[in-house]
Protein backbone atom coordinates (compact mmCIF):
# COMPACT_ATOMS: atom_id res chain seq x y z
CA UNK A 1 0.00 0.00 0.00
CA UNK A 2 2.99 2.16 0.48
CA UNK A 3 3.36 2.61 -3.31
CA UNK A 4 -0.03 4.29 -3.81
CA UNK A 5 0.54 6.62 -1.33
CA UNK A 6 4.32 7.24 -3.12
CA UNK A 7 2.18 7.55 -5.78
CA UNK A 8 -0.11 10.61 -4.59
CA UNK A 9 -3.11 8.60 -3.73
CA UNK A 10 -4.88 9.97 -0.74
CA UNK A 11 -5.54 8.03 2.17
CA UNK A 12 -9.84 8.59 1.34
CA UNK A 13 -9.32 7.17 -1.93
CA UNK A 14 -7.18 4.50 -0.60
CA UNK A 15 -10.17 3.96 1.91
CA UNK A 16 -12.64 3.99 -0.91
CA UNK A 17 -10.53 1.73 -3.30
CA UNK A 18 -10.13 -0.60 -0.34
CA UNK A 19 -14.14 -0.92 0.29
CA UNK A 20 -14.42 -1.78 -3.67
CA UNK A 21 -11.40 -4.07 -3.54
CA UNK A 22 -10.81 -5.56 -0.14
CA UNK A 23 -8.52 -7.82 -1.86
CA UNK A 24 -6.05 -4.70 -2.52
CA UNK A 25 -4.74 -4.77 1.34
CA UNK A 26 -3.00 -8.17 0.56
CA UNK A 27 -1.19 -6.68 -2.53
CA UNK A 28 2.47 -6.32 -2.23
CA UNK A 29 4.38 -2.87 -3.02
CA UNK A 30 6.15 -4.81 -5.68
CA UNK A 31 2.48 -5.54 -7.64
CA UNK A 32 1.73 -2.33 -7.26
CA UNK A 33 4.69 -1.09 -8.89
CA UNK A 34 4.71 -3.70 -11.65
CA UNK A 35 1.22 -2.76 -12.35
CA UNK A 36 2.60 1.30 -12.33
CA UNK A 37 5.21 0.20 -14.77
CA UNK A 38 2.99 -1.58 -17.45
CA UNK A 39 1.14 1.73 -17.38
CA UNK A 40 4.33 3.80 -17.84
CA UNK A 41 5.13 0.87 -20.68
CA UNK A 42 1.76 2.79 -23.10
CA UNK A 43 2.74 5.71 -21.76
CA UNK A 44 0.41 6.71 -19.20
CA UNK A 45 1.42 9.80 -17.15
CA UNK A 46 1.59 10.35 -13.28
CA UNK A 47 -1.73 11.82 -13.61
CA UNK A 48 -3.16 8.92 -15.95
CA UNK A 49 -1.74 5.99 -13.69
CA UNK A 50 -2.92 8.03 -9.75
CA UNK A 51 -6.76 8.21 -11.81
CA UNK A 52 -6.44 4.53 -13.55
CA UNK A 53 -5.41 3.21 -10.57
CA UNK A 54 -7.67 5.06 -7.94
CA UNK A 55 -10.82 5.16 -10.10
CA UNK A 56 -10.46 0.97 -10.93
CA UNK A 57 -8.83 -0.45 -8.02
CA UNK A 58 -9.68 -4.13 -9.03
CA UNK A 59 -6.72 -3.60 -11.68
CA UNK A 60 -4.56 -4.01 -9.10
CA UNK A 61 -6.01 -7.39 -8.71
CA UNK A 62 -5.32 -8.42 -12.38
CA UNK A 63 -2.76 -10.78 -13.27
CA UNK A 64 -0.22 -9.31 -14.82
CA UNK A 65 0.00 -11.41 -18.38
CA UNK A 66 -3.52 -11.37 -18.66
CA UNK A 67 -3.04 -7.44 -18.81
CA UNK A 68 -0.44 -7.61 -21.41
CA UNK A 69 -2.21 -9.82 -23.64
CA UNK A 70 -5.00 -7.04 -23.27
CA UNK A 71 -2.78 -4.42 -24.39
CA UNK A 72 -1.64 -6.61 -27.34
CA UNK A 73 -4.84 -6.96 -28.43
CA UNK A 74 -6.01 -3.62 -28.30
CA UNK A 75 -2.76 -2.94 -30.29
CA UNK A 76 -3.45 -5.11 -32.61
CA UNK A 77 -7.03 -3.98 -33.75
CA UNK A 78 -5.37 -0.21 -34.08
CA UNK A 79 -5.80 1.28 -30.68
CA UNK A 80 -3.17 3.25 -30.76
CA UNK A 81 -3.02 5.82 -27.44
CA UNK A 82 -4.07 3.10 -24.98
CA UNK A 83 -3.05 5.71 -22.45
CA UNK A 84 -5.87 7.49 -23.34
CA UNK A 85 -8.18 4.76 -23.84
CA UNK A 86 -7.55 4.01 -19.90
CA UNK A 87 -7.49 7.32 -18.85
CA UNK A 88 -10.72 7.78 -20.27
CA UNK A 89 -13.24 4.80 -19.21
CA UNK A 90 -10.37 2.84 -17.14
CA UNK A 91 -12.46 0.22 -16.65
CA UNK A 92 -11.60 -1.38 -19.88
CA UNK A 93 -8.69 -2.96 -18.07
CA UNK A 94 -10.80 -5.54 -16.37
CA UNK A 95 -12.14 -6.48 -20.05
CA UNK A 96 -10.76 -9.93 -21.71
CA UNK A 97 -10.05 -9.83 -24.96
CA UNK A 98 -12.77 -12.40 -26.00
CA UNK A 99 -15.53 -10.02 -24.77
CA UNK A 100 -13.82 -7.35 -27.04
CA UNK A 101 -13.73 -9.57 -30.06
CA UNK A 102 -17.36 -10.85 -29.66
CA UNK A 103 -18.68 -7.10 -29.37
CA UNK A 104 -16.75 -5.98 -32.41
CA UNK A 105 -17.66 -9.49 -34.19
CA UNK A 106 -21.10 -8.70 -33.59
CA UNK A 107 -20.67 -5.08 -35.63
CA UNK A 108 -18.47 -6.51 -38.45
CA UNK A 109 -21.44 -8.70 -38.88
CA UNK A 110 -23.88 -5.86 -39.26
CA UNK A 111 -21.70 -4.15 -41.88
CA UNK A 112 -19.27 -2.17 -40.30
CA UNK A 113 -15.48 -2.03 -40.93
CA UNK A 114 -13.30 -2.49 -38.11
CA UNK A 115 -11.53 0.78 -38.64
CA UNK A 116 -14.84 2.54 -38.06
CA UNK A 117 -15.37 0.34 -34.86
CA UNK A 118 -12.42 0.89 -33.22
CA UNK A 119 -12.99 4.55 -34.17
CA UNK A 120 -15.77 4.60 -32.63
CA UNK A 121 -14.45 2.92 -29.57
CA UNK A 122 -11.39 5.12 -29.94
CA UNK A 123 -13.77 8.36 -29.62
CA UNK A 124 -16.47 7.30 -27.30
CA UNK A 125 -14.78 4.99 -24.57
CA UNK A 126 -18.21 4.32 -22.72
CA UNK A 127 -19.27 2.03 -25.92
CA UNK A 128 -16.73 -0.78 -23.96
CA UNK A 129 -19.55 -0.64 -21.63
CA UNK A 130 -21.59 -2.30 -24.14
CA UNK A 131 -19.20 -5.06 -24.18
Amino acid sequence: MEELYNLGVCENTIKSMVQMNPNIIDITDKEVIDKIEMLKMIKCSDGEIVNIISSNSLYLDRINEEVIILINYLTEKGFSNLNTLFDSNPYILNLEPFEIEEYIDKRIKKGELLENIVADLDSNTYLFNEV
